[in-house]
């Protein structure tokens, strides 16, 4: 089995850590644009999609620490992240339906196994969608900047599709985890300025 220096293992941490910053956000800012149980299943995609990427993360570290090879820890990265980003595709779909906020309503091998394709599909078409939502949401209310962001981030998901095929060496696993946290510092960013332009709607409101 290939081994991995241990300063790519511990930036598999980067991007997760950088994803729940902007989750924190985005969880925020649905509830002020729709209601608390849309936020409430961003929370819950949200702590999904980290554990998934925690534990694949954690995998590699302590494999690469020699350890131990806790194979589980990787493999059910597929089955928390792909519902999560399809919960997450739900809950953004049905914020971008209102306006203003209203009452409750592991590392990619060249051969994936056959059981992981469907997980993989609904992983990337859902997580592409939520992306692309939320930089709609973001240009509807004029928040460029946070549209910018979340554009960056379909980006680097289409980049990261396109690195998936071929030979896993060391260098692309690099160059793919680096893709991975620019995109999830577009998500960042867009989650932060969205939310803090909705915050400062919310108060002009109260204060009229």
């Amino acid at each position: 089995m290939e081994s991995y220096p241990l300063g790519l293992a511990v930036f598999d941490f980067v991007p997760v850590s950088v994803f729940l910053v902007g989750a924190f956000f985005l969880v925020r800012s649905v509830r002020l644009l729709r209601n608390t149980a849309c936020s409430r299943m961003v929370m819950a995609a949200s702590l999904l999609i980290f554990s998934g990427g925690f534990l694949k993360a954690l995998w590699k570290i302590l494999f690469t620490v020699n350890v131990g090879d806790y194979r589980w820890m990787s493999e059910v990265q597929f089955m928390l992240v792909a519902p999560g980003f399809f919960a997450l595709l739900v809950a953004v779909i049905l914020t971008s339906r209102v306006g203003s906020r209203s009452e409750p309503k592991g590392i990619l091998m060249p051969a994936i196994a056959g059981w992981k394709v469907p997980l993989l599909i609904v992983m990337t078409l859902s997580s592409m969608g939520a992306q692309g939502i939320l930089a709609y949401i973001a240009f509807q209310r004029k928040v460029r900047l946070a549209a910018v962001g979340f554009i960056m981030a379909f980006l680097c998901l289409v980049a990261m599709g396109a690195l998936a095929s071929g030979t896993q060496t060391v260098a692309r696993q690099w160059l793919e985890e680096s893709i991975n946290t620019v995109g999830q510092i577009g998500f960042a960013l867009g989650s932060f300025l969205l939310h803090r332009s909705l915050r400062a709607e919310s108060t002009d409101r109260r204060c009229v």
